[in-house]
C-alpha cells in the first residue's frame, strides 16, 4: 500500500512541476495560538473493512479567533519543505532527484478554512491533471443536537452531540472546557472544541491527540494556486468522474503498466469517501 502511496504521490508531484507548483506562495492571514492535533482512522474500501488506516491531521487556530484551517499533517510538512527550498532555489532540484519520502505523503489533500467573520467553510482541493478547486458550505450545514450525555476525554469534561452530515450521522464529544467552537475536518458550531468525532458505522473516526501552543512562529496560511470556483457538488461529480478514468491519466505520466494497474487499483477501491452524498 505504501508503494502505491508513493507512486501517485510522485505522479502529483510531476503535475504539480508541470503547473509550476514547486515554488508556492504563501498568503498568510493570522499568527497560530494553538494547533491540534487528531488521528484520521478510516476505511475507504467498502470490501475490505478489516483494514484501517490512519492520517494525522492538524487544526490551525488562529490568535484572533477568526480563521482556522485544517489539513493533513503531511502536507503541512510537504509545504513547509517546499517554501523552504523555494527561497533557496531547491525545490526543483529536490523534486526531480526523487529524494522523497513517507514524511510527505498524505491521503487527503485538502485544505479547509473556516472563516467566522463570515460564517463560511472553504474547501481547497484538486483532481488529478484536471486542476484545483475552490468550493464554499456555510457553518449552519451542522444541525447540531446536543446531549446531556458527558463522557472524559484526555482529561477534558465533554459532552456529546449528534449531526447529520454528508451521508453519514456522526457522533461528536466536545468540550466547553476549551471554549473554541471548532474541530476536525469541516465540524464546527458547537459551544466548545470537538475533541472526538465519528459516525455511527465508525467507517471514519477523528481522535484527539493534542492542544499545544506552537513552539515557533506559525501561521495560519494558504498557498497561492490558481482554482476553479466551483460547487461542492460539482466537484465531487468531477472528482467521481475521474475514477472512471484514471488508467488515462496515470498512463501520461508513467509507462510502467504494473505500476499503472496498481495505482488504478488503488483508486478504484476508495469507494467509501468520508461524504457519501454525493
Amino acid at each position: 500500500m505504501k508503494k502505491i502511496l508513493v507512486l501517485i504521490v510522485f505522479i502529483s508531484i510531476g503535475f504539480c512541476v508541470k503547473a509550476q507548483w514547486w515554488k508556492p506562495q504563501h498568503k498568510e492571514f493570522d499568527t497560530v495560538e494553538y494547533v491540534v492535533m487528531y488521528d484520521l482512522k478510516f476505511k475507504e474500501d467498502t470490501i475490505h473493512l478489516n483494514y484501517c488506516q490512519t492520517e494525522k491531521q492538524m487544526l490551525s487556530i488562529g490568535s484572533s479567533r477568526k480563521i482556522t484551517s485544517y489539513r493533513a499533517y503531511n502536507s503541512y510538512k510537504l509545504d513547509m519543505e517546499l517554501k523552504r527550498r523555494g527561497e533557496d532555489g531547491t525545490s526543483l532540484d529536490w523534486i526531480q532527484s526523487a529524494n522523497f519520502s513517507m514524511d510527505y505523503v498524505a491521503t487527503h489533500l485538502f485544505d479547509i478554512f473556516k472563516d467566522y467573520d463570515k460564517g463560511i467553510i472553504t474547501t481547497n482541493d484538486h483532481i488529478f491533471q484536471m486542476g484545483l478547486y475552490e468550493y464554499e458550505e456555510p457553518f449552519d450545514s451542522f444541525n447540531w443536537q446536543i446531549t446531556a450525555e458527558t463522557d472524559t476525554i484526555s482529561d477534558y469534561i465533554c459532552q456529546k452531540a449528534i449531526c447529520y452530515f454528508g451521508g453519514r450521522t456522526w457522533l461528536a464529544w466536545f468540550t466547553t472546557e476549551i471554549p473554541i467552537s471548532d474541530g476536525p475536518y469541516k465540524f464546527c458550531g458547537l459551544p466548545g472544541l470537538i475533541l472526538n468525532i465519528a459516525d455511527t458505522e465508525n467507517h471514519y473516526s477523528f481522535e484527539f491527540v493534542s492542544i499545544e501552543e506552537p513552539s515557533e512562529l506559525m501561521m495560519v496560511y494558504d498557498v497561492i494556486k490558481d482554482r476553479v470556483p466551483t460547487t461542492k457538488k460539482e466537484f465531487f461529480r468531477q472528482q467521481d468522474r475521474l475514477k472512471n478514468n484514471i488508467s488515462h491519466g496515470v498512463k501520461e505520466m508513467t509507462s510502467n503498466e504494473k505500476a499503472v494497474q496498481k495505482a488504478v487499483e488503488y483508486e478504484m477501491s476508495k469507494n467509501n469517501p468520508i461524504e457519501l452524498d454525493r
